[in-house]
């Protein structure tokens, strides 16, 4: 994954304006003595953090410590809470809530694994989920484009899209 578009910083800080939780840190702001105590823990684990640009930022920490917590980068979502997490962006299908008082925030990666985290703070949900989906945009773009070709059915010669397996108009089969 590159670097973020302008698009991408623009929803994202839009997105920030309406975050309900003022203890979440994104772009500049990621900074302090609980983002350095979380980082050297992800330095030690040996997260690839030196290059990726950081995004979303936060303590899960009671007292600011910053020894617990989550950082979203342009390639990974890091965890670290009873336990260390790394996923990339680039693997997650979809984002939902588990659990009875839905204290699980549970990631299905594209290859079909699910991924259950218990984070304390479970209201941080749909932040994580809009930035997530946000960094996804250039890739269901691109996606988008690759599936969009279209082509000339044999039968009637309508102009239809490559990845259909009939033609809309007269049903004849494509391969």
């Amino acid at each position: 994954m590159e670097q973020l578009s302008k698009k991408q910083k623009d929803l994202i800080s839009k997105a920030y304006t309406n975050l309900a939780d003022r203890r979440i840190l994104v772009f500049s702001s990621i900074q302090g003595e609980a983002f350095e105590t979380f980082k050297r823990i992800l330095v030690k684990r040996n997260a690839p953090i030196e290059l990726e640009e950081f995004i979303l930022f936060r303590d899960l920490t009671l007292l600011g410590s910053g020894e617990e917590g989550i950082l979203i980068t342009n390639e990974h979502f890091y965890y670290y809470q009873w336990g260390f997490r790394q996923i990339a962006i680039s693997d997650i299908a979809e984002m939902k809530s588990s659990g009875w008082f839905n204290e699980n925030i549970v990631f299905v990666l594209k290859n079909g694994e699910s991924i259950s985290m218990a984070i304390w703070a479970t209201n941080l949900f749909n932040e994580v989920r809009k930035v997530i989906e946000i960094l996804q945009i250039e890739d269901e773009a691109e996606e988008e484009k690759s599936a969009s070709v279209q082509v000339r059915c044999l039968g009637c010669r309508a102009i239809i899209r490559s990845n259909q397996k009939f033609c809309e108009y007269c049903r004849s089969p494509l391969s």
